[in-house]
Parts: structure tokens; C-alpha cells; sequence
């Protein structure tokens, strides 16, 4: 079986939707000829263990534990101390945030590179290793597997989750975006492949790496994460569910908040048979839905688990995604629209007018993207009809399927095939 050296920071983070590509990929690898070997940081997150893929911690400390203080007292538990009234950890905060934008570069966990290239050198000069993957955030992870190719020569695809320098999501001032851009630059300049998430983000990305060979490869659930997963609760009101971050309230559920107020104030609907669960980020939910006078409508969870939110969402009726208004937008797909795909449900999807995203949810017909509130007004009283008449259902078809890991795994396979 050939081997490949994988570094993939996020891949314990079982918080995080991101984290579920990484260990999909390697888990499935070693069904197509490849055994993965992950290289990740020691953290507190308990190491993920999948039959057949060798994970390999490395050292790792945070730009925080790493310039904080450290006690000199009880250095064997290494414990830090926090100390100062309000006013100075304000003072601590603001002086924290001016020095990531300066010392973060190219992210916070820059200082993992030493250790981790250290750790897979090992693994290099004592196995026959035959190809290099790398997948981002954070950017640290790039510049570890290019310092690995340059040293031994190895072929290396390097995975763009996000992008780098053209991330909407991310704002730097002018000078950070010139060193950044220098950067990227210089990193994949002896990569073999660059892969993103979808056709629009490889356009974007071709931009500034013309001659480079750029596949997108998208992403998918993991089909054995739905085997054992069943209903266990209905409600007696049609339930839609949201679990994800709002991104500092670019994620903005004025939209559906607006339309379920007219729809009830035209008595299409009935105030007392809708609820809106949100799970995790909580930015001006209260604010907004008093706002649009749904606060009762509303139920504000707070942050769970992923296999909580599995199970909260096969026990609601419909699957809500809210993407930012943006034209930047278009060229995503976020991955909580996978976990729908597996889930079974059907979908209401409240972002820019066109796109990826629109484009998934047209092909495989699993429910509604809508950009206005005439629009979602129609989706959300064509679900809460049929959910009161004759049953809501899922009605994904067979392209829905093709959205799963083993997809995703079987495309990186090849790639890696082909440089080697």
C-alpha cells in the first residue's frame, strides 16, 4: 500500500464542521491503495481514531501559551496565571488583537511548523513515503508541507478549504495583505496540485496561480455517520433547525425572520405551530426575532457537540442554512449542507441570489435556496402546508447521493495517482 503524509491540523477538532473532510478523506484512502499517516498537533482534543490511519502528534504550543506569563510555582502542571482587574484585560485583549494582525503571519499557529516538520521528517527518512497532502486552515500546514517537498522532493497536493489571500471572510490591513499574497506566493511554488471545494473557488483561485494545475474537489457526508441515526422525537409544530456560527452576524436570519412574521400577520400561518431552534452562535437572535415579534417562535441553544446537533436535527423537519449576502458567498458550499444530504430532510437555504450552493440544492432537489423574503415566505408556507397536510419529505435524488466522502476520498486517490 502506498503512503502519504497528511497534514491536517483540524483533523481532532470534533467541533468543527471543516474536520469531518479531513477525517473522511483518511478514513477512506486506505479502501483506494493509500494509507494515510496524519500529522497533528497534541492538544486536549482526544485523538480520532479510524482503523488504518496512523496518526502522529507532534509538540505544539499557541502565540497565547506561548509569550503568556508561565508560573514558577507548580511548573510540573505548567499552570498559568491570569491576573488584574477589568480595566486591564480589556487593555490585554486589545493589545492580544494588534498583535495577531502583526505577529500572526501567516496564522496563530505558526508555531507548530517546527515541531511537525521535525515529526514527519522522521517518518520520511524511515519509510518509503510516496506523496505529501496538506490541507488548510490554518496556512501553517502549507508551509510545513512545503518545506517537506523542497527537502525530499516528494509529490504534494495542497488542499484550499478556504482560500488564502481572496478569503471574504478574513480582512487584513494593506501591508498584512502584501506580505500575505508574497506568501502564498512563494509557498505553492513547487506544489504539484492545488485542490479547492468548488468549480467557482478554482476559477477565483487560477487568478493568481495561472499556471498552476488546480482541481476542485467537493466535499460530502460520511455515510456511516447516518447508518445508525433515526428520528426519536416529533413535534407537534413544524420544527426548523440551525446549528452553526453566524459569523459576527455576517450569517443574518433577518430574511426568514421577516417572512415568518408576514406569513402570520396574513394568518397563512399559525403563530403557535412554527419554532425556529438555533444551536451555537447566539450573535443578536434575541435582538431580531423581538424585533420582527417571533421571540416566541425562537429558541436560542447555545453551542453543542456534533453528535448532538446530529441528533437534534433528524428529530426536526426542516434544515436551515443561512449564508452571507454577499457575492463573495457564490463560490462556497458550506458543509453543514452534507450533513443535510445525509440527514434526509429537507432544505431551506437563505444566501446570495446564485452560486455553488443554489446550484447543489437545484441538482439534487433536497429543498429550497431562496436571497429575499417574497421568496422564502413561498418555501416556508409550501413546508408548513405540506407538514400539516399531507406529511413533509425529503425529496433528494439520485444526484444527492454522489455527495458522500467515499466520493471525496476515491478524487483525492486519483490525484495523488497521477503525480506520483
Amino acid at each position: 500500500m502506498k503512503k502519504v503524509i497528511y497534514v491536517a491540523f483540524n483533523y481532532n477538532h470534533d467541533t468543527g464542521i471543516a474536520s469531518k473532510r479531513l477525517r473522511g478523506v483518511a478514513k477512506y484512502l486506505p479502501t483506494l491503495g493509500w494509507q494515510p499517516i496524519v500529522i497533528v498537533p497534541r492538544t486536549s482534543n482526544e485523538t480520532v481514531q479510524i482503523d488504518n490511519v496512523r496518526v502522529v502528534e507532534s509538540d505544539y504550543r499557541d502565540m497565547i501559551s506561548k509569550f503568556m506569563p508561565i508560573s514558577n510555582k507548580n511548573n510540573a502542571g505548567r499552570k498559568r496565571e491570569v491576573s488584574g482587574n477589568d480595566q486591564s484585560n480589556k487593555f490585554m485583549s486589545k493589545a492580544l488583537s494588534l498583535a495577531g494582525e502583526i505577529f500572526a503571519y501567516p496564522d496563530s499557529m505558526k508555531y507548530w511548523k517546527k515541531p511537525a516538520t521535525e515529526v514527519a521528517s522522521e517518518i520520511i527518512e524511515n519509510e518509503k513515503i510516496d506523496a505529501i497532502m496538506s490541507t488548510s486552515s490554518p496556512m501553517t500546514s502549507h508551509l510545513i508541507a512545503h518545506d517537506l517537498k523542497e527537502k525530499y522532493g516528494i509529490p504534494w497536493v495542497a488542499d484550499l478549504r478556504d482560500l488564502w489571500n481572496l478569503n471574504p471572510y478574513i480582512n487584513h490591513n494593506i501591508i498584512r495583505r502584501q506580505f500575505e499574497k508574497r506568501l502564498e506566493m512563494k509557498t505553492f511554488e513547487n506544489v504539484d496540485v492545488l485542490t479547492t471545494t468548488t468549480e467557482l473557488a478554482k476559477q477565483t483561485l487560477q487568478r493568481i496561480h495561472p499556471s498552476k494545475k488546480i482541481i476542485p474537489v467537493i466535499s460530502g457526508f460520511d455515510p456511516i455517520d447516518f447508518e445508525s441515526a433515526k428520528q426519536t422525537e416529533h413535534s407537534e409544530k413544524l420544527t426548523l433547525i440551525y446549528a452553526g456560527s453566524l459569523y459576527n452576524g455576517k450569517r443574518d436570519p433577518s430574511i426568514l425572520f421577516d417572512a415568518i412574521n408576514q406569513l402570520i400577520n396574513e394568518n397563512r400561518i399559525e403563530k403557535d405551530k412554527i419554532i425556529i431552534d438555533f444551536y451555537g452562535d447566539e450573535t443578536n437572535l434575541l435582538e431580531l426575532s423581538q424585533k420582527y415579534n417571533i421571540q416566541d417562535n425562537v429558541n436560542i441553544h447555545g453551542r453543542i457537540t456534533q453528535n448532538e446537533v446530529l441528533q437534534h436535527q433528524m428529530n426536526s423537519d426542516v434544515l436551515l442554512l443561512i449564508s452571507w449576502m454577499n457575492e463573495s458567498e457564490k463560490m462556497f458550499i458550506p458543509g453543514k449542507i452534507y450533513d443535510c444530504i445525509g440527514c434526509k430532510k429537507p432544505v431551506l437555504s437563505i444566501g446570495y441570489e446564485e452560486g455553488s450552493l443554489k446550484e447543489l440544492i437545484e441538482k439534487t432537489n433536497i429543498g429550497y435556496h431562496v436571497s429575499g423574503v417574497s421568496e422564502c415566505k413561498k418555501a416556508i408556507y409550501d413546508y408548513y402546508s405540506k407538514y400539516y397536510n399531507n406529511g413533509l419529505k425529503y425529496s433528494g435524488n439520485e444526484f444527492a447521493e454522489d455527495y458522500s466522502l467515499k466520493n471525496t476520498a476515491k478524487n483525492f486517490s486519483k490525484i495523488l495517482e497521477e503525480i506520483i
